[in-house]
C-alpha cells in the first residue's frame, strides 16, 4: 500500500475541514458571515484543544476519569460560543452554524496537525490516501457538526420568545451539551468502524445543516415583514410631523411628564435614529440575499454610534419606556450590527 509522507497526509486530511466550513458559508443565504468573528471563533477551536489536550487531559488522567477530557472538551467549546451569544453576536440559527462550525473546524485542524506532525508518540505519521481523507472527513464532521449544535442550544436557551419556561430552556442545553459530548466520546472509542461512521455523520452533517439554513430563512423573512412596514409607518409619521395621530405618538405624549425636556428630545431622537438604522438593516439583508453588493459607509457607522449614545443618554429608565414603540430584540441588534 502506498504510504503518503506525513506533509502529504496532513495537507489531505485538512482538506474534507476546510471544504465542509465552505459548504457552510455558501449555504447562508444572506451571507452573513462575518470574517473577523469566524477568524476568532476559528483561533477559539485552537486553543480549546490546546487547553484540553495539554492540561485537560494529563488532569482527568491523574484522577482516573476515562473519556472526561471529551466533556471538559466540549465545554470549552461552549464558552467562546456562549460569549458570543450574550454579547448578541449571534442571534440566528444560521450564525450559529457558521460560527459554531468554524470553531469546530479550528479544534479539529489542530488535533489533526497534531496527531500528524507533532505526535512524538504517533509512530505512523504517514497514511494511505484513503485513510488521511476518511480521518479528516470524520473529524471535521464530528466536531463541526457537534460545535454547531452547542451553538443552535445556546441560541435556544437565550431566545426569550420560544414560549418556554427559563428552566425548560436551559434544560435543552444541558440536553445538548450531553449530545456533544456523547459524540465526542464515541468518537474517541470508536467502537463503529471508521468509513461507517464517517458515512452516518456526513449524511446527518448535509440534511441537518440543510433544514437549518431553511428554517432561518424562512425566520429573517418572517421577522422583516412583520417589522419592516411597521417601521417605515412609524418613520413617515415622524417626517411628516403627524406623529402626535398615531397610537405611538399619543403613547409618548402620555409618558412626556416622566422626563425633563432634554430627555424627552433625546428619546424621540433615539426612536427615529433606530427606525432609520433598522429599515437600512433589513433592506441590506434583502440585497445580501438577491446577490447585491452592501456598501458599509463611514456615515452609517456614526449614526450607530449616536444611536448608541442616545441609548446612554436616555438611561434604562427611557429605554424601558420605549419599548412599546421600539422594542430593540437581539435580532434587532444583531440586524444593526450587520451594518458595521
Amino acid at each position: 500500500m502506498t504510504l503518503l509522507s506525513p506533509l502529504a497526509s496532513l495537507a489531505l486530511s485538512l482538506v474534507p475541514i476546510l471544504l465542509f466550513v465552505i459548504i457552510v458559508i455558501l449555504m447562508d443565504a444572506f451571507s452573513l458571515t462575518n470574517w473577523k468573528r469566524l477568524i476568532f471563533c476559528m483561533v477559539s477551536g485552537c486553543l480549546c484543544f490546546v487547553l484540553t489536550f495539554f492540561f485537560a487531559e494529563p488532569l482527568v488522567e491523574s484522577v482516573s476519569l476515562p473519556y472526561f477530557s471529551a466533556i471538559i472538551a466540549e465545554f470549552l467549546k461552549g464558552l467562546p460560543l456562549l460569549y458570543l451569544v450574550l454579547k448578541r453576536k449571534i442571534v440566528m440559527l444560521g450564525d450559529a452554524t457558521i460560527y459554531g462550525s468554524a470553531l469546530g473546524a479550528g479544534y479539529a485542524m489542530s488535533e489533526i496537525i497534531y496527531f500528524t506532525m507533532l505526535d512524538p508518540f504517533n509512530t505512523i505519521q504517514a497514511y494511505a490516501p484513503v485513510t488521511a481523507v476518511i480521518l479528516g472527513f470524520e473529524t471535521a464532521v464530528m466536531h463541526i457538526g457537534c460545535s454547531s449544535l452547542l451553538a443552535y442550544g445556546l441560541i435556544m436557551a437565550k431566545q426569550e420568545t420560544t414560549n418556554r419556561s427559563y428552566f425548560i430552556r436551559n434544560l435543552g442545553v444541558v440536553a445538548v451539551f450531553l449530545i456533544t459530548s456523547a459524540v465526542h466520546i464515541i468518537h474517541n472509542v470508536a467502537p463503529i468502524p471508521p468509513l461507517l461512521l464517517t458515512t452516518i455523520l456526513t449524511i446527518y452533517f448535509i440534511l441537518s445543516k440543510r433544514h437549518i439554513f431553511k428554517k432561518n430563512e424562512s425566520n429573517i423573512h418572517t421577522w422583516i415583514d412583520e417589522c419592516l412596514n411597521n417601521d417605515v409607518a412609524l418613520l413617515s409619521s415622524i417626517k411628516k410631523g403627524e406623529l402626535s395621530k398615531t397610537n405611538a405618538g399619543k403613547y409618548l405624549v402620555s409618558i412626556k411628564d416622566a422626563f425633563s425636556p432634554e430627555v424627552f428630545f433625546d428619546l424621540c431622537c433615539y426612536i427615529s435614529e433606530y427606525l432609520e438604522l433598522s429599515i437600512t438593516a433589513k433592506s441590506n439583508l434583502l440585497l445580501r440575499q438577491a446577490g447585491f453588493p452592501v456598501q458599509r459607509t463611514e456615515k452609517t457607522k456614526a449614526r450607530i454610534n449616536e444611536l448608541l449614545a442616545l441609548r446612554k443618554r436616555i438611561g434604562k429608565a427611557g429605554v424601558e419606556a420605549v419599548k412599546p414603540i421600539v422594542n430593540i430584540e437581539d435580532v434587532d441588534y444583531w440586524a444593526v450590527n450587520s451594518l458595521l
